[in-house]
């Protein structure tokens, strides 16, 4: 398999009822007007072992009088090897079981209406777009790339395997604008959690790869005309695609909502906990706008990743691994895409609410002993942490306040942000029921649908249902292990 992906793509808790809760993103924080907008070709082409992408992006002006400059980040730079691995260093087997290999990628074209020049820094994963005139508020400016990629032999997010192509944050994505800080916050690519902090976007896609491959794409297909798939989202956090030349696919529709899931013959059965995850956590949280989520089973370095509308599942999970990972992975559709949060700056605050949202799910499923399990096993985790560093003469920090780029190791940002935090929420759980904390959510979700929530706009929710719900979240959070 791996030979033929070098020739094909090497270029390029516990609840048994919850209360009856119907939250709607029809009412958007944004109109499409005001939206940026992705127009994307990818072209993967076998004979020429090149992946091609061109892009046109729209960034209407709602951020400033006298816009000067854009600001993207382009995340392949990260796979150059410019630096080390773009992965810890304890997972760098995991990451390049065949030996660490680099990427690469060529700009054919960068430019656009009302463009004065294109930067592609050498040292970061960054490119600057000055503008010609200053935009005024409501005008619009137009940016055109095209590039060639070549992809890493690798089992991250982003690269080929022995399975799939793995394309996702493949393209220049625009920044997100802070008003308070008068700019663009570009992240650097990090070795540890996630640095993807982006508003939603509209997203068009126009594939052409070989028809007999399967395609994962977290915009919804259109149409497929001469070969080529059409993709339109309204309203996703980014568009990310993963392509199996030798795939089975299942499919597996429940509560109006549909499961996809690609895999070598072993996890079709995973598309069915996909669609139950589905049907739990929109009862609980309110309704996604769109109705189609993929999960491919591929080699990968941890459990899974989460990408709007879709998710990749590691595949070398045992079956007892499988469902808790998928329904959390399920669960970043609220946490992450339709509420977007700072993953670099407060990285607990998606991640907490995915692993209370996977003991959510089974005990809605019926499955609270094992649910009480998976909540000991992660308390264990935590305090075990503390026992180690303490035994060592070290401070364990597992302070929930520090950015990703502050954890010491991938232990220290699990035992913190996967561990303790979830611990907080569950503290917070118990106090206001899990109903209560269930409606506090919902409310969440339908205060910042599809925008981007801060650690205050979840206190406020919490406080909205119960005075006091949210001072108990922030001090159980901040409790001090010594």
């Amino acid at each position: 398999m791996k030979a033929k992906f070098v020739c094909a793509a090497i270029c390029a808790v516990l609840l048994s009822t919850l209360p009856l809760v119907s939250v709607s993103c029809e009412s958007e924080t944004a109109s499409l007007a005001e939206r940026v907008s992705y127009d994307l070709t990818v072209t993967v082409d076998e004979a020429e072992n090149k992946t091609t992408v061109d892009m046109t992006v729209t960034v209407p002006n709602v951020f400033e009088e006298g816009l000067k400059e854009l600001v993207f980040s382009f995340y392949p730079d990260a796979f150059t090897l410019k630096s080390p691995p773009p992965v810890d260093e304890t997972m760098i087997s995991a990451a390049y079981p065949y030996g660490i290999n680099a990427g690469g990628y060529t700009f054919l074209q960068a430019g656009g209406e009302n463009v004065k020049s294109v930067s592609i820094c050498e040292t970061r994963c960054r490119i600057t777009v000055a503008l010609e005139k200053p935009l005024a508020i409501g005008e619009s400016a137009v940016v055109r790339f095209s590039y060639d990629l070549t992809l890493p032999l690798c089992n991250t997010r982003y690269g080929y395997n022995d399975f799939s192509v793995n394309l996702t944050f493949f393209y220049p994505v625009l920044c997100r604008y802070d008003a308070a800080s008068g700019g663009f916050e570009f992240n650097d690519y990090i070795a540890t959690g996630d640095p993807f902090v982006f508003d939603v976007a509209e997203y068009s896609l126009a594939l052409d790869c070989p028809e007999a491959w399967a395609v994962a794409c977290s915009a919804p297909e259109t149409r497929s005309e001469n070969g080529v798939r059409y993709y339109h989202s309204r309203s996703a956090r980014d568009l990310s695609l993963f392509l199996a030349p030798d795939a089975e696919v299942t499919t597996v529709t429940k509560g109006g909502y549909t499961a996809t899931a690609i895999h070598d013959g072993s996890f079709g059965y995973a598309a069915t906990y996909a669609a139950d995850a589905l049907d739990v956590f929109s009862e609980a949280f309110g309704e996604l706008p769109e109705k189609q989520f993929y999960i491919v089973f591929t080699p990968f370095m941890t459990a899974g990743a989460e990408f709007s509308n879709a998710a990749i599942v590691s595949s070398g999970l045992s079956f007892a691994e499988v469902e808790k990972t998928v329904a959390h992975e399920v669960s970043h559709q609220w946490w992450y895409n339709l509420v977007g949060s700072d993953q670099v700056k407060a990285p607990w605050q998606d991640e907490a609410l995915a692993q209370w949202s996977t003991l959510l799910y089974f005990g809605k499923r019926g499955m609270k002993s094992y649910a009480d399990t998976l909540l000991k096993g992660y308390s264990d985790f935590y305090n075990d942490y503390l026992t180690t560093q303490r035994s060592l003469g070290e401070n364990a920090l597992c302070d929930v306040n520090r950015a990703t780029t502050e954890y010491r190791d991938q232990t220290d940002y699990f035992a913190t942000v996967y561990c303790k935090a979830l611990l907080a929420v569950e503290i917070t759980a118990q106090s206001v029921t899990r109903d209560g904390l269930c409606e506090a959510l919902s409310l969440y979700v339908k205060n910042n649908c599809l925008s981007f929530a801060y650690p205050e706009d979840l206190y406020d929710a919490l406080n909205s249902y119960r005075k006091g719900a949210g001072a108990l979240l922030r001090n159980s959070l901040n409790v001090s292990p010594y």
